[in-house]
């Protein structure tokens, strides 16, 4: 089990800015690059099972069995496809230059309109185990049994979500898309799994708010609570949020059960102030910040940041 790291951040900028960021804070956002990932495990399934062929002789060494069968004629589908397989080889970060390619491809191979029950018996039965080994990674869901049923997961694939997760960090700092299809059961040799990749990144194996609380105050200001595993999300990710939303963060946290605790504050992406323990002002005015128990304040004066609490 993870001991929860609880993280307060003060937002603190233009007001337009700020209402965008309460965008991010409630979900309200579309996450595109979750299209483009449900668009890719398409594209990944059909490589697999034939469906779609590359044009020209190629290879995709993390995974062999997504080209199984050689090349296929020039089609507009096939070019789709060795197009796709060229952002899969390079693990293109899901930026929006690279969202709308994926989207553009994906719609000119025609998958969206490609029902499971009529793909071909042999299609089906390769994507079985697929499906079936990657279930848990891909919908989120882990799986009671072996008995999943793969044709509703190629059907749920072509549901987009409209929504996103509260302070969802995959929507700042882009994820990458073989991490994505990778998951973390190390289907794509040599590649970085989803944690993996997630915990550089974002600081967190789970890049999204948990328990997230919100407050604006009368000049505008917006102060978001959230609880993350085991440690704050990373500095990197902080600094960004301050530079994507043109404003200044003050982020303080604490995980008493490990003494994880810190106050970091980033000024349009850039650190300008931190130190380990909390400020004093934080602990006397937030509960929500307040440990258990006597546990004492480490008011260092040293600016440490992030790298301090994690080794």
């Amino acid at each position: 089990m993870s001991e929860w790291c609880t993280n307060r951040l003060e937002f603190s900028g233009k007001s337009v800015c700020i209402d965008i960021l309460l965008e991010w804070v409630t979900g309200a956002e579309v996450p595109r690059y979750r299209h483009a990932v449900q668009q890719s495990i398409r594209l990944f399934l059909a490589g697999c099972a034939g469906i779609l062929k590359p044009t020209s002789t190629t290879e995709y060494r993390p995974y062999p069995p997504l080209i199984p069968l050689g090349t296929g004629p020039a089609s507009s589908p096939n070019q789709a496809f060795e197009q796709w397989l060229g952002l899969l080889r390079r693990d293109v970060p899901l930026n929006g230059e690279t969202i709308r390619e994926t989207e553009r491809l994906y719609h000119q191979t025609g998958l969206g309109a490609l029902r499971w029950d009529n793909l071909p018996a042999a299609a089906q039965q390769v994507m079985r185990p697929i499906l079936r080994r990657q279930y848990a990674d891909w919908f989120g869901v882990v799986g009671l049994s072996d008995n999943i049923d793969a044709g509703e997961c190629w059907e749920r694939l072509a549901v987009l979500p409209e929504y996103a997760p509260p302070c969802d960090m995959l929507l700042v700092i882009p994820t990458r898309l073989a991490a994505e299809i990778n998951g973390n059961g190390s289907l794509l040799s040599g590649m970085s799994t989803q944690a993996s990749l997630y915990e550089r990144l974002y600081g967190m194996v789970w890049p999204s708010g948990h328990n997230v609380r919100h407050a604006r105050s009368e000049g505008g200001a917006l102060t978001v609570w959230l609880d993350s595993p085991w440690y704050p999300p990373s500095g990197e990710l902080i600094g960004e949020l301050s530079a994507v939303f043109d404003c200044q963060v003050r982020h303080s946290y604490c995980e008493p059960v490990n003494g994880v605790q810190g106050y970091d504050c980033y000024d349009q992406g850039e650190h300008v102030d931190g130190h380990q323990g909390l400020p004093v002002d934080v602990w006397s005015d937030d509960p929500m910040l307040m440990p258990e128990g006597d546990m004492p304040l480490l008011l260092n004066a040293e600016a440490a940041s992030y790298g301090g609490v994690r080794g």
